[in-house]
């Protein structure tokens, strides 16, 4: 286990279990908000999980059961984010955070228990999947601080669950329940308290379970059919399939088939 160094008390927890990586978001006296130094963590620990052949999943998630993540942590934000060159670089390092987790090539989780607001949510919608506590709160209260929300978490907020529900939640600023979060397509499961973090851990071993190859071949695909026309690399997805029905993945696949046994994939 490692973890990464922090000039404040909060701090970002990376854990491997086998096949799976785990990033822990730890500043619970300050229901996990991030601090500056959280959000460079984040990024680099992203990074070293993606770039890591033995992980084939990533989960995120926060320190207790308090809260995912309650945004950026405003007890610094007159000391870090100051002015326009400081708020620049504050902003610079959570945009660097955001992207590393939203362009991960592997499959990532948020796993959303208790508080789950501002820029907590835009992290749980970096994620490919979001599973939450039955007790979870989300919500992006921005309008009622007075900041608008990003063209970029707008965009995936509408792509993600429509134009009404996404007006709703942002010109209301209001709370909802994972029930709510739930009936308009922001998270995909709802467990639990209790059962929230084993049912991660198990939808988290089903996707390693597959042949890794072909789970990045799914994940890129998806992104580049959210992407507009002009933007998506069809002949990347074209060489992805080619490499997938070339891979000892695929023939291990239909070995185990054929001998009535589970696939061992090794990833290539």
């Amino acid at each position: 286990m490692s973890d990464g160094q922090s000039e404040g008390p909060g701090r970002i927890i990376l854990q491997r279990s086998g096949s799976i990586g785990r990033l822990c978001i730890h500043n619970p006296a300050r229901l996990n908000a991030m601090s500056l130094s959280m959000w460079h963590q984040l990024a680099s620990c992203v990074r070293e999980l993606d770039d890591d052949p033995e992980i084939r999943v990533i989960l995120l998630g926060g320190d207790g059961g308090k809260a995912f993540c309650a945004g950026g942590d405003i007890s610094e934000f007159d000391r870090v984010r100051s002015g326009e060159e400081a708020a620049s670089g504050y902003n610079s390092a959570g945009s660097a955070a955001m992207a590393a987790l939203h362009g991960a090539s592997k499959p990532t989780i948020a796993v959303i228990r208790g508080f789950c607001l501002g820029g907590g949510l835009g992290l749980a919608l970096q994620c490919d999947l979001r599973l939450a506590a039955a007790d979870a709160v989300l919500g992006i209260p921005a309008v009622r601080r007075g900041i608008a929300y990003g063209y970029g978490s707008v965009r995936q907020l509408v792509d993600l669950i429509g134009p009404g529900n996404a007006i709703n939640v942002l010109v209301t600023g209001r709370r909802f329940s994972a029930a709510e979060a739930l009936a308009m397509g922001l998270i995909n499961e709802v467990h639990d308290a209790g059962a929230i973090g084993s049912a991660a851990t198990s939808l988290a071993e089903t996707i390693a379970g597959n042949a890794p190859l072909a789970v990045r071949s799914a994940k890129f695909m998806v992104q580049m059919a959210l992407r507009d026309p002009a933007e998506r690399d069809l002949t990347a997805c074209t060489a992805l399939e080619a490499a997938c029905l070339g891979s000892e993945d695929y023939r291990e696949a239909t070995r185990a088939f054929m001998e009535k046994r589970p696939p061992v994939f090794r990833g290539r």
